[in-house]
């Protein structure tokens, strides 16, 4: 089985579905920052003036759906990386975790993977990759799958991701901004936000790393 043609399948498809889901919440928020129909500014009435910009709700609206979008698409993403290392692991005739323990594999699947195949041969200080990247997608999944507070549909960096990776690739510029303004520590926990780049960043990632461990 050529695994890497099959992850390429899957990562060209999350590339797919962001670009086509997020398009309608993106063209949303341009219209307002634009003033375009349906989103006009509407005139000035002092009995009904907030403060706040018109259709401020429904720009945060169509934030927060851009921002679910990318939080399933790097949770794709992370189910793709684990899936590829099942199969090979399959392939090879391996049992990581009856073989390791499932201590091995309680801080996550990539630490017990790497583990496993470092044993079975693997020489994991050849490999390119950024695994720091690789771990923050895996984290980032998390985060967007075990949602605690029933207040908000975002989802936010644990403190403890944040101990092990302090500045996220996924997090928006204002909340960076927040933080280096505050000395470099983070006041609450940031967002999880996913962007064609940071996403495109971390697939290039996940295909680098398929393309060595094939010829490797």
């Amino acid at each position: 089985m050529d695994i890497g043609f099959f992850l390429n399948q899957r990562t060209a498809f999350i590339r797919h579905f962001f670009d086509e889901a997020s398009a309608p919440f993106v063209e949303t928020m341009r219209k307002i920052e634009a003033g375009e129909k349906p989103f006009e500014e509407p005139d000035f009435d002092p009995e009904m003036a907030t403060g706040e910009p018109a259709f401020t709700e429904e720009w945060l609206r169509a934030q927060t759906g851009l921002e679910v979008i990318g939080q399933t698409a790097v949770s794709m993403l992370s189910e793709t990386l684990k899936i590829f290392f099942v199969t090979h692991e399959k392939n090879a005739g391996l049992d990581c975790v009856k073989e390791f323990g499932p201590d091995r594999f309680s801080k996550g699947f990539l630490r017990g993977y790497r583990t496993c195949f470092a044993h079975h041969g693997v020489d994991w200080s050849q490999c390119p990759v950024d695994f720091s990247i690789l771990e923050q997608v895996v984290l980032a999944r998390n985060s967007s799958q075990h949602v605690s507070c029933i207040t908000s549909i975002r989802a936010n960096h644990t403190v403890k991701a944040l101990r092990k990776h302090p500045s996220p690739l996924f997090v928006n510029e204002y909340e960076t901004e927040l933080m280096e303004c505050l000395g470099g520590s983070w006041m609450i926990e940031p967002t999880v936000h996913v962007t064609r780049e940071t996403l495109e960043r971390a697939i290039g990632e996940v295909e680098k790393l398929a393309a060595w461990l094939e010829d490797d």
